[in-house]
């Protein structure tokens, strides 16, 4: 699909209670979205599934192989539901991952870094951001925390953040800290 059409269908979409459904490179299934804002690279949505919203994602436009505008019985239940009743687009300037990483790090929030091609997964905090990369302190499957690396914005391939995963994680990880 062309860059253009996928901006023309992220624009219809952007801010209303329809959502997309992108059909992302790396991935077989079909992904379901709320686009709150997106611009030639980027795009901030809230992820729905199963009718419940899943936090935000930021995704590169380069790996939408398609984007579809949908307004199905799904979306009617969504409304029906209030799913997207008080949801506050975050304050996350998508202009490129650089401002993407600055805006998240002034948070508090656990994120997740992927580049799903390779199946590199991180999570867990902004410790610094640079020019072209960003330093992040990540821990594994036990809550282990691990030494600091440099990841280059060029393979990153999704960000998400207030998510169930990562806020579990930080809640768990935040008593555990405050119990020792």
């Amino acid at each position: 699909m062309k860059k253009a059409k996928k901006l023309k269908i992220l624009r219809r979409s952007c801010g209303t209670y329809n959502y997309c459904e992108f059909d992302l490179a790396y991935c077989a299934n079909a992904c379901y979205y709320y686009v709150l804002d997106f611009n030639e690279r980027l795009c901030l949505c809230a992820g729905e599934d199963d009718f419940i919203l899943n936090g935000f994602e930021i995704n590169r436009l380069k790996d939408m192989e398609h984007v579809e505008l949908l307004d199905n019985v799904t979306v009617a239940i969504n409304r029906q539901n209030g799913l997207l009743d008080g949801l506050e687009t975050p304050a996350v300037d998508i202009t490129s991952w650089k401002t993407a990483f600055e805006s998240l790090a002034k948070t508090e929030l656990f994120i997740i870094i992927e580049n799903e091609y390779c199946g590199f997964f991180r999570i867990g905090k902004i410790k610094r951001v640079k020019k072209k990369s960003v330093v992040f302190k990540s821990f594994d499957g036990n809550g282990v925390w691990q030494p600091k690396i440099k990841i280059p914005f060029s393979d990153i391939t999704t960000v998400r953040f207030c998510d169930r995963y990562s806020t579990y994680w930080k809640a768990y990880l935040d008593k555990e800290r405050k119990g020792k």
